[in-house]
């Protein structure tokens, strides 16, 4: 997941077209990620290969990369994540390394839903409080 978000990173960073992010994906693929590869599309022609998309791209690496039950494991770790004695800090991090295996969360207000209900009640309380429109904020 890291590596994608790299691969994404880099291809804000050079303001890559969307049509160009697999082809920088693939240039950053080594070993046993090339072979990978080559094995999925080794039966495809040139333009379909040409036709993948990102998104396509991003669903084959991760059903490969992130095993079913890994991927499992997590999404759970995920939603039964609760604030005890970690800090506002330490829970946090924990939160966004999980959230990233846990697609169902989508968009922000998923997010920030989820990140308030794991949160102590004291602190639950207090953040509610405030006006937090984006996951920055809160």
């Amino acid at each position: 997941m890291r590596w994608l978000s790299d691969v994404e990173g880099c291809s804000f960073t050079c303001s890559f077209p969307t049509d160009q992010k697999v082809r920088c994906a693939l240039n950053l693929l080594r070993i046993g990620a090339k072979d990978w590869w080559r094995l999925v599309t080794g039966s495809y022609t040139d333009d379909q290969r040409a036709a993948v998309t990102w998104e396509k791209f991003r669903d084959l690496f991760r059903a490969h990369y992130i095993p079913r039950v890994e991927h499992k494991q997590l999404s759970q770790e995920f939603s039964d994540l609760k604030q005890g004695t970690e800090s506002v800090k330490e829970i946090t991090r924990m939160f966004t390394k999980r959230a990233m295996f846990c697609l169902e969360f989508a968009t922000e207000q998923d997010h920030m839903t989820r990140y308030l209900s794991m949160l102590k009640t004291d602190i639950h309380q207090f953040v509610s409080t405030q006006r937090c429109d984006t996951m920055l904020d809160l």
